[in-house]
C-alpha cells in the first residue's frame, strides 16, 4: 500500500487530488483532481472535480462529485450529487442523492430520496423512501414500502414486492425538507417483469411474470402471467392473459 497521509479541511480551502488515507471535511472544500483514499467523511461542503475511489464514505453535509464514484460503502445523511456513474458495494441513503449516470450496487437501502438519470443495477434493492429512476431498475430482490411518490421506467427482477407503508413518519420528517417532491404514496412504472410479483398502490402499463398477485389500489393496463394470477377487488386491471 502507498504511504498515504490524511487530508483534513476545517476552513475554506482548495486542495489537489491524490492518494490519501482519511479525507475529513468540516469546512468548505474544493478538491481538484482524482481522489484515491481509504475513508471520506464530509460534514461541511465539498466539491470534487474528478473521480473518487474509496473504501468508506460518510456524508452528513453536502457533496458534489464531478466524475465517477467507486467505493465499498457509502452512507448519505446529507445531500450528494454525482455527475457520473457509481459502482458501490453497499449504499445507505437517509438524505438525498442525485446521480446523473447509472449505479451498480450489491445492496441499496433507501430511507431518504434518490434520483438516478440512468439505470440502477442492484442485487438487493430496499426502499422505505422515495426514488425516481429514469431507466431500468434491475435487481434480484426488490422490496418497496411506499410512503411517497416513486417512479421508474422499468423494473426487472426475480422477487418484486411493493406494499403501501404502514406509518406516516416519512411524510412528517422528509416532506418538509424535500418539498420539491410531489408527495403521493404510489409507484409509477411502464413495465414490471419478474418471477414472483406482489403489487399495491401501483400504476403500470405492463406487468409480466410467473406468479403475479395484484393488491389494492393498482391500475394495470396488461397482466401477462405464466403460472398464477390473483387480483384484489379494489384494483383495476384492464386485461390479463396467460402466456
Amino acid at each position: 500500500m502507498e504511504n498515504r497521509h490524511d487530508l483534513k479541511i476545517s476552513g475554506m480551502t482548495t486542495s489537489s487530488g491524490g492518494f490519501y488515507k482519511d479525507v475529513v471535511v468540516s469546512g468548505t472544500a474544493r478538491i481538484n483532481g482524482d481522489l484515491d483514499c481509504m475513508n471520506v467523511n464530509i460534514d461541511g461542503l465539498c466539491k470534487i472535480i474528478g473521480n473518487v475511489k474509496a473504501k468508506d464514505i460518510d456524508i452528513n453535509g453536502e457533496s458534489r462529485l464531478d466524475g465517477n464514484l467507486e467505493c465499498e460503502k457509502i452512507k448519505v445523511n446529507g445531500h450528494s450529487k454525482i455527475s457520473g456513474n457509481a459502482v458501490v458495494k453497499d449504499m445507505d441513503i437517509s438524505g438525498a442523492v442525485n446521480i446523473d449516470g447509472s449505479i451498480s450496487a450489491e445492496n441499496m437501502s433507501i430511507q431518504g430520496v434518490v434520483k438516478v438519470n440512468g439505470n440502477c443495477d442492484s442485487e438487493n434493492f430496499v426502499s422505505k423512501g422515495g426514488f425516481n429512476i429514469s431507466g431500468l431498475l434491475n435487481s434480484g430482490n426488490v422490496e418497496v414500502e411506499l410512503y411517497t411518490k416513486c417512479k421508474v421506467k422499468e423494473i426487472g427482477g426475480e422477487k418484486i414486492n411493493v406494499r403501501k407503508g404502514t406509518a406516516s413518519i416519512f411524510n412528517k420528517l422528509i416532506k418538509p425538507i424535500f418539498t420539491m417532491m410531489d408527495i403521493y404514496d404510489g409507484l409509477t412504472a411502464e413495465t414490471i417483469e419478474g418471477d414472483d410479483i406482489y403489487l399495491e398502490n401501483t400504476k403500470a402499463k405492463v406487468v409480466r411474470g410467473n406468479n403475479i398477485r395484484i393488491g389494492s389500489n393498482c391500475e394495470i393496463d396488461l397482466i401477462e402471467y405464466k403460472n398464477s394470477f390473483e387480483q384484489s377487488e379494489d384494483t383495476n386491471v384492464k386485461e390479463n392473459r396467460k402466456i
